[in-house]
């Protein structure tokens, strides 16, 4: 008998063959007695044994068949060898497993095995920054030299046989596994992914297709200008470098062809090779090698959803600097929409990232946009505060008072009104101001269409329009035709509040001062992470 496979043997597995008893024509049934081997006294009949007990699987499950159960151990005859002929496939390979023990790695105490690895990236995921990881799919190439495996002389044919996935089992092969593996998986639709070639010289080439998670420990401190490194690590489990070592086959080792990722941009010249050699107290060293992928992170994303948006929301918020600063409904709604904007925007882009203690360049972003949009509420604030401060108020008026009276003072020039053809000399020194903010006298009807004014349009053509003042109030005169004309005039538009200079000056300081800073800002921001 010739062994071609020797499986791993196990008592769950080795199946009881039962005797089969073939019945020439009509079947007839079997006693119960017979079965249990009582035997057939009358008629001197041999008991049949006791049938053992069939073998379950190991779950307890359905039984399994002596045939097809695996690992078992496959026979055949001298006879059925002797029908092939000697140089055919079937009869070298069977040759070659006869004394062949996958248990035993080649060159058995001699020199180590030296496994030539080579990769092919089918797909390369995006990097979940959350996770701290990313997934490949590959096709992962050993080979190594197996002396046992050499083919004969006599074979006739190419310089290696592909061989069925089937025999892979019963080769030895290196145990090798990814160091930094988090997840993976093997690929058999519609047959198992491995392909097996055996070359004439004893060399044996395995290619496997695999789906593989990786962790990559990543430093966002430049995210999103960041740039990041991540390795592939394989690594033998239980030999040491005395008994195997693998290395990285010459040229390019890793094909990366048409791999295009959403964030990132990853290229042949950007990846590196190295040793990464281990060594574990108590069992020696044991054999690494590894692939750096450089991954060069694509920012305008980030630029057209968050630092577009953000610098917007900013300038918006500049906006309230040029509002009046009474209008309080106008002022104190856009600066809090700025700040509540903001806010959400960090809220959010914190959830997608993983919770590190150190500061990203996004979040420096995030929070200068924040104080930035904060400190114009402030601003508003301060104004508020000079806006309805009573010293303040009354300075104002005061001042307002103070140079009215300078300009009564000094009126000795004689002015001309005429009505009806009539002239009456006005002089400035008889105008009686009420307590207006009025600092000249109108001169013309332009300057009160200026002021939106609808006066205009009743005056007479020939009227002079030194009677009124820029707010279009009538000012009184000695004679009595001024008043009665003052009287047919409607009536002035109510006073407007008195606000003090220094609250003025505030957001007229504002109005330079923040885009300044902001932009001053820009220029160290972007010479930083850029």
């Amino acid at each position: 008998m010739l062994w071609l496979c020797r499986g791993p043997r196990s008592a769950q597995t080795a199946p009881a063959r039962t005797p089969r008893r073939r019945l020439l024509g009509r079947s007839r049934r079997v006693s119960p007695s017979r079965e249990r081997g009582d035997g057939d006294a009358g008629t001197g009949t041999r008991p049949l044994p006791p049938r053992p007990p069939s073998r379950t699987a190991a779950s307890g499950g359905a039984r399994v068949l002596p045939g097809l159960r695996e690992g078992r151990l496959r026979q055949q005859s001298a006879e059925d060898l002797a029908r092939v002929p000697a140089n055919s496939t079937s009869n070298i390979l069977n040759r070659l497993l006869v004394s062949y023990d996958p248990r035993i790695r080649p060159n058995f105490k001699g020199i180590p095995v030296d496994v030539v690895v080579n990769i092919f990236i089918n797909s390369f995921g995006s990097i979940q920054e959350t996770t701290m990881d990313y997934r490949v799919n590959i096709f992962l190439r050993q080979k190594w030299n197996d002396p046992r495996l050499k083919l004969p002389s006599d074979f006739r044919g190419s310089d290696a046989l592909t061989v069925d996935p089937t025999m892979y089992k019963c080769l030895w092969k290196p145990d090798l596994f990814f160091a930094n593996e988090k997840s993976a998986n093997f690929h058999d639709v519609t047959q198992e992914n491995i392909l097996l070639f055996i070359f004439r010289d004893g060399d044996v080439l395995v290619s496997m297709r695999l789906s593989i998670t990786l962790s990559c420990p990543l430093d966002l401190t430049l995210f999103p200008m960041d740039t990041q490194r991540c390795k592939m690590q394989l690594e033998s489990f239980g030999y040491t470098t005395d008994d195997l070592r693998f290395i990285w086959q010459s040229g390019d080792p890793v094909q990366l062809e048409k791999i295009a990722l959403p964030q990132f941009d990853i290229k042949k010249e950007d990846i590196e090779y190295g040793n990464c050699t281990k060594y574990y107290k108590g069992t020696g060293y044991y054999t690494c090698v590894e692939v750096i992928f450089t991954l060069r992170r694509q920012v305008g994303f980030y630029m057209m959803g968050v630092y577009a948006p953000t610098l917007l929301i900013v300038v918006l918020s500049w906006l309230s600097f040029w509002i009046n600063p009474d209008a309080s409904a106008a002022r104190v709604p856009l600066g809090i929409f700025s700040v509540l904007s903001l806010a959400s925007e960090c809220t959010t882009l914190a959830a997608e990232l993983p919770k590190v203690s150190y500061v990203k360049a996004l979040d420096v972003w995030l929070i200068a946009c924040l104080l930035f949009g904060f400190a114009s509420l402030v601003e508003y604030a301060v104004v508020q505060v000079m806006l309805n401060n009573p010293k303040r108020v009354e300075a104002e008026k005061a001042r307002i008072a103070k140079a009215e009276q300078a300009v009564g003072k000094g009126g000795n020039v004689a002015k001309k009104n005429t009505v009806n053809g009539a002239s009456t000399p006005v002089h400035i020194s008889t105008l009686q101001v009420g307590e207006t903010r009025c600092k000249k006298v109108c001169t013309s009807k332009s300057d009160l269409r200026s002021n939106d004014f609808s006066i205009v349009g009743s005056l007479p053509r020939d009227f002079e329009l030194s009677n009124y003042d820029c707010y279009g109030k009538p000012i009184e005169v000695n004679n009595g035709l001024g008043k009665s004309q003052a009287k047919n005039n409607k009536k002035p538009p109510p006073a407007k509040p008195v606000i003090p200079t220094a609250a003025k000056r505030i957001d007229l300081y504002a109005r330079a001062l923040f885009p300044f800073c902001f932009l001053f800002f820009n220029v160290i921001y972007w010479s930083i992470y850029l």
